[in-house]
């Protein structure tokens, strides 16, 4: 119940901005329709490999929609914050774990982007109509779907609590930041899908987990996932995991060694 109020809490937090970020979503969707329009150029109206000109737009869309789900998050999930401020003394002495509160507390945000964010860029995208409703009609589709998002957002969650958790071993976290964004948005397949590229780095960037956030749900949702993307999905999901609560306990140990 500590992590579902947590989580309630987040988003309540968010909703007082509601109608701000909706003028945000406007400019979101600027973006994916900038990014359609060079698509449509660069196809001429022709297939690009496995994608007609209507399935590039779609990727597009679909992947725009993605982003609030795994990618644009709070910046470190707020550990930052609690480190530069001496807080993390404190949350590490709180009787409940401290990665699973961050967690909890970052998938109430991740559940409102769904809600006002998402929505609403589907709802824009659909009146464009380049977003593919149609490659869910199943039940057996839509709950892939419903799996490749999910894993998706955990692994964005999981991705931005060890970029957060690294401040325990360096005085300046920007850089981590700023290098993570930028590996999501080319070796997730945002700007570029992965589909398109040179057969060895394509199969290089599929087993990175930064496809796993943008590309994998986005391909299921068109229909051309494959099985190791989503075995390297749910891979890089328990490692990641593991990896973020062994770095958790080290991080408490260095915490307790420095007098914290």
């Amino acid at each position: 119940m500590l992590y579902l109020a947590l989580a309630q809490a987040s988003m309540r937090k968010n909703m007082a901005y509601a109608w701000a970020h909706m003028a945000n979503n406007v400019g979101s969707a600027l973006f994916g329709v900038i990014y359609i329009m060079l698509w449509r150029a660069a196809a001429h109206g022709r297939p690009l490999g496995a994608f007609s000109p209507r399935d590039l737009e779609s990727y597009i869309a679909v992947g725009q929609v993605v982003l609030w789900l795994t990618t644009f998050l709070p910046p470190y999930l707020g550990i930052d914050r609690h480190i530069r401020t001496g807080q993390i003394a404190l949350e590490f002495a709180r009787p409940v774990g401290y990665m699973p509160r961050v967690l909890a507390a970052a998938a109430g945000e991740v559940a409102y982007n769904a809600v006002f964010r998402c929505l609403p860029l589907l709802a824009m995208f659909t009146l464009m109509g380049v977003f593919p409703w149609e490659r869910v009609a199943s039940p057996g589709r839509a709950a892939a779907v419903a799996a490749a998002f999910t894993m998706a957002a955990a692994m964005g969650l999981l991705v931005q609590y060890l970029v957060g958790i690294a401040g325990f071993w360096t005085t300046e976290s920007r850089w981590a930041r700023r290098l993570y964004f930028a590996l999501a948005m080319f070796c997730g397949g945002q700007l570029f899908p992965l589909q398109l590229m040179p057969a060895g780095l394509r199969d290089a960037l599929t087993w990175l987990p930064f496809q796993a956030m943008i590309s994998f749900p986005v391909s299921v949702w068109l229909g051309v996932d494959t099985l190791p993307a989503w075995t390297s999905a749910a891979l890089w999901a328990l490692g990641l995991a593991w990896i973020s609560a062994r770095l958790t306990r080290k991080a408490a140990r260095r915490l307790e060694v420095q007098g914290g």
